[in-house]
């Protein structure tokens, strides 16, 4: 059997750790990143891949870098064939990249070579994709450029949030490392350069994209919506407030009405006009320290501000 070390932080890296994991190929030793302050209390709490890992007894090693020469030195004493990578967060140097005899792998989302980068599942979403999928790639110095092993397409649902895909992906991509794995072991490996022509890259989310720009069309902001979930969601300034938008349609807009402007009945709807002639509906809205609510709620609860 192969003897590989798992590099991976967030859950959906922990995930595909568990499928490789109930594949029966369980990593010799699983590399994180060491436990950080989290939530509103800041408390000190290990990565989902550590939880993961100590429920399965496997061997964890938390680091701040991966590339310090003592981590370095614990990673040799394994004499592993192969490192495989999945939301690590550390970049890789070439001392690490050239120690397995079969060389470092990622499992990236996406159909590399679109959407390198940091947010690939953000940004296919954001630019309206109907696809995207899982590439494993031979790891190069260059980020996400090495030659693609193995990939598989997966379609975007209508109004499918990042976070939701990313749940479907996860599926995906355990089962796609297990089957490398398998085709490692057997000696079955081809590889395929990456058309550099063909090249994007996909930027990490910032927190200042949360907030909408109304000039941009209505199905830019439709999308933009979906791809900011969970994090960092949607949002619009309303009546004097933040307004976080979980929710949202494009209906016709008004060809009067100003850029940002919003319709209501007070009832059941707001609109919100958008650049191309459109509106954005909202459909599921959060205020400041209250809970989700779909719009009807939302409206019915509302106290809008006295108009002297």
């Amino acid at each position: 059997m192969l003897k590989y070390i798992y590099m991976g932080t967030p859950q959906i890296a922990a995930r595909i750790l568990e499928k490789l994991c109930d594949h029966e190929m369980p990593p010799a030793l699983v590399v994180t990143q060491i436990a950080k302050p989290k939530g509103r209390g800041y408390k000190v709490t290990p990565s989902e891949v550590e939880q993961y890992a100590r429920t399965q007894d496997l061997n964890v090693l938390e680091t701040l870098d991966v590339n310090a020469p003592g981590t370095v030195d614990v990673l040799k004493t394994f004499h592993a064939d192969l490192i495989i990578v999945v939301a690590f967060g550390q970049i890789l140097r070439e001392g690490i990249l050239k120690m397995p005899k079969h060389g470092c792998f990622n499992l990236h989302a996406s159909l590399l070579p679109k959407y390198r980068g940091a947010a690939p599942v953000q940004r296919a979403i954001m630019e309206g994709e109907k696809e995207t999928g899982v590439t494993v790639q031979r790891m190069v110095k260059k980020l996400d450029a090495g030659d693609v092993f193995l990939q598989e397409k997966v379609e975007i649902l209508p109004g499918e949030t990042s976070g939701e895909l990313l749940v479907r992906l996860a599926e995906v991509g355990g089962d796609l490392l297990f089957k490398a794995l398998k085709k490692i072991e057997a000696g079955e490996v081809q590889y395929i350069p990456q058309e550099e022509s063909l090249a994007s890259y996909a930027k990490k989310i910032e927190k200042a994209e949360s907030n909408l720009n109304w000039t941009l069309p209505a199905s830019r902001l439709f999308n933009t919506v979906r791809a900011l979930q969970p994090w960092p969601v949607a949002q619009m300034d309303f009546q004097g407030e933040t307004l976080r938008i979980f929710g949202a349609a494009v209906v016709p807009g008004r060809a009067e009405a100003a850029l940002g402007s919003f319709q209501t009945d007070r009832q059941t709807f707001i609109h919100v006009q958008c650049g191309d002639g459109q509106a954005l509906s909202l459909l599921e809205v959060q205020q400041e320290g209250r809970k989700r609510l779909n719009i009807a709620d939302f409206l019915k609860g509302y106290r809008w501000p006295s108009i002297d």
